[in-house]
């Protein structure tokens, strides 16, 4: 038996419960938080904000990821929150991608 400070079968550490042991999963409702929005829908709205400064580089990809999360959000049945974000998400592309296009045009008329 060992005395070391730290040592688990002390009387201090046997009161304790146990905590999460490696290779146990925990359940997937437990690690998702009730009001989380849906990961796909949160890219959608990152990239539609990063596309009002990197225009269709990041627009497209906005549209993109919007509709498949919006195509994600209506398989779960209401059990995924995010709509807002997914369709924000699109429109900020498209404005992305329009204002890319716009300044293209501006800058090549002679």
């Amino acid at each position: 038996m060992s005395i070391l400070p730290g040592d688990p079968n002390t009387g201090a550490f046997r009161d304790l419960p146990p905590g999460p042991h490696s290779g146990v999963g925990t359940a997937p409702d437990e690690s998702r938080a009730g009001n989380a929005i849906d990961s796909r829908a949160r890219n959608a709205l990152t990239l539609g904000l990063l596309s009002l400064l990197l225009g269709i580089v990041t627009g497209i990809p906005a549209i993109w990821v919007g509709r498949q999360a919006l195509a994600h959000l209506d398989a779960a049945d209401g059990t995924l929150r995010g709509r807002w974000a997914a369709w924000t998400g699109i429109v900020l592309g498209c404005v992305g991608f329009g204002i890319t296009i716009s300044v293209w045009f501006y800058f090549r008329q002679p």
